[in-house]
Order: C-alpha cells, then sequence, then structure tokens
C-alpha cells in the first residue's frame, strides 16, 4: 500500500469514527450545549496531551512551543469548529448540520489556492463539482427544515475546519497534535465563561461527552493530523464528507431521527462522488 493509499484510509477512517458524534449527542439526557463543549474539550485536551506525552516523554513540552504561532492560530479557528459544531448539533437536526458542513472542500480548495499555492488536481476538482449539486440540495432544504442558528453554526464550522486544514498543510512538517490541545482548552475556557460555572452533569452524561472528546474526537483527529501530511487539502476535505453520509444514518437508525427526502438524495449524490473519487485517486496512486 502506498503513502497515498494509506493516507486515504486514515481519513475513511476519521470520518467513520466522528460519524458516530450525532447519535451521541441524541442519547445524552440533560446536558445543554455548552457544558457538552466544555466537557468534551476536556477529554480530547487530556487525551492529546497523553499522546504527546507518550511520544515525547520529557520532550512534550517543547513539541507544544514547536507549533508557533502557525499552531496557535490553527487551535483559534478550531476552537470555533470543536463549539460550532455542538452549538449546530443540538439547534437543529443531524442531517441539517452535517450536509450544511459538507461545503467544507469548497473552502478549503480555495483558501489551500490562496494560501499554499496548491493546485486542485483536475479529478478533485469534478468529484467538488458533482457534490456540489447534492450540498445545493441539502443546503436548500436545510435552511427549510432547521433552525436559521443551528445552520449558520454548520456554516462557521465548515469555513473554521477549512482554515485549520490549511494551516495543518503549511505546518505539516510539524507535529500539530499539540495545535488541538490549544483548541480544546480555548473552546472549554468559552464553554466555562458561557456556562458561569455550572458545569455538573449526570454520571450518564458525563461519561458520553468524555467518550466524544477522549476516544471518538481524539482518535479521529490523529489520525487527520497524520493523514494531512500526505493529502491536498481539497483531497482531505473531500473525504471528510463521508462522515457527513454516515451521521444522519446513525440517528435514523437508532433513534429514528428522519432527514428530509431532499436530504437523502443530495446526500447520495455527495456519497457517490466521494466514493468515485477515492477509487480512481487509489488506481492512479497504484499505476505510479
Amino acid at each position: 500500500m502506498t503513502t497515498h493509499q494509506k493516507a486515504i484510509a486514515m481519513m475513511v477512517a476519521s470520518s467513520g469514527i466522528m460519524s458516530l458524534s450525532g447519535l451521541l449527542v441524541r442519547n445524552l439526557e440533560a446536558a445543554t450545549d455548552w457544558q457538552i463543549v466544555f466537557w468534551r474539550s476536556i477529554g480530547l485536551a487530556v487525551a492529546m496531551a497523553a499522546l504527546l506525552l507518550f511520544d515525547y516523554k520529557g520532550a512534550a513540552f517543547r513539541q507544544m512551543v514547536r507549533i508557533g504561532w502557525l499552531g496557535i492560530l490553527g487551535g483559534v479557528f478550531f476552537a470555533g469548529t470543536i463549539m460550532g459544531f455542538v452549538l449546530a448539533l443540538t439547534h437543529t437536526t443531524v442531517a441539517n448540520t452535517v450536509f450544511t458542513m459538507s461545503a467544507i472542500p469548497f473552502f478549503t480548495a480555495i483558501l489551500a489556492w490562496m494560501i499554499l499555492g496548491e493546485r486542485v488536481k483536475p479529478l478533485t476538482i469534478a468529484a467538488i463539482l458533482v457534490a456540489s449539486i447534492g450540498i445545493a440540495l441539502m443546503v436548500g432544504d436545510g435552511f427549510a427544515q432547521g433552525s436559521v442558528f443551528g445552520n449558520l453554526m454548520a456554516i462557521m464550522t465548515a469555513f473554521g475546519f477549512a482554515c485549520f486544514v490549511v494551516i495543518l498543510r503549511k505546518g505539516r512538517f510539524v507535529n500539530m497534535l499539540a495545535s488541538l490541545i490549544v483548541a480544546a482548552l480555548i473552546a472549554a475556557s468559552v464553554a466555562l465563561y458561557m456556562t458561569r460555572g455550572a458545569l455538573l452533569l449526570s454520571a450518564h452524561d458525563l461519561i458520553l461527552c468524555l467518550i466524544w472528546g477522549a476516544l471518538i474526537s481524539g482518535g479521529s483527529y490523529l489520525l487527520l493530523v497524520r493523514a494531512s501530511r500526505h493529502l491536498q487539502g481539497a483531497e482531505l476535505t473531500l473525504l471528510v464528507l463521508l462522515e457527513f453520509i454516515l451521521a444522519p444514518v446513525w440517528v435514523f437508525i437508532f433513534v429514528n431521527e428522519v432527514p428530509a427526502q431532499m436530504t437523502l438524495v443530495g446526500g447520495g449524490i455527495v456519497l457517490v462522488s466521494v466514493s468515485v473519487h477515492a477509487l480512481l485517486a487509489n488506481r492512479r496512486a497504484v499505476a505510479l
């Protein structure tokens, strides 16, 4: 298996893991949106710190410093992603949230071209154009079905995530996992202020929030950071779209949250474009 194929496999796994987020949120009992942000962020920060200590031991702090201003900027953008994603999921349906976020490859392709000078491959351009048809159907239907605030938070999340991916690409020669710790601490600080310190949860909700942060988010973002070293920004975020297809499937199966018909049609179009892109990219990598 080539390095490129391994990176694609990591992104597929990352998207699959992260697609469980919506299902987890729907199984919370009484936690508020900002309480979820706080405890999820704490779980993520602890998991990433433990990983850095395991990899670098006494040099872990030095690794934190190495990310520099670029890593801190990435942490700021990703903190917005952490907060926006939770606020979107708690103010509109999972399908509306994740399908509105399907605009991520568009933001990423433009930003990577403007900032990094990355030329978007014709195959990736074609996949984005096809996916745009499905995205247009889903977003239009999403604004009609969901709350304005929830959809705006999903758009903010998409833009913040695209900025973070571009920063990962720019800083790909440095281990940017420390940037996730910065993001988690920023998000937790904002949530602490928003809740006025009212952070007490039931054991059930606390465990789910920590699992989301430490295992689901931690594992998914670890794979994302490592895959970003070998995939262009637009290609990487195109594979992220798999998460947005699977997430509403899980909540439909387990909690009977039924997406609108147009959402399903648009989601199918995006799924086909992502699958064909991954297949053709793998074949091209093998040929090379």
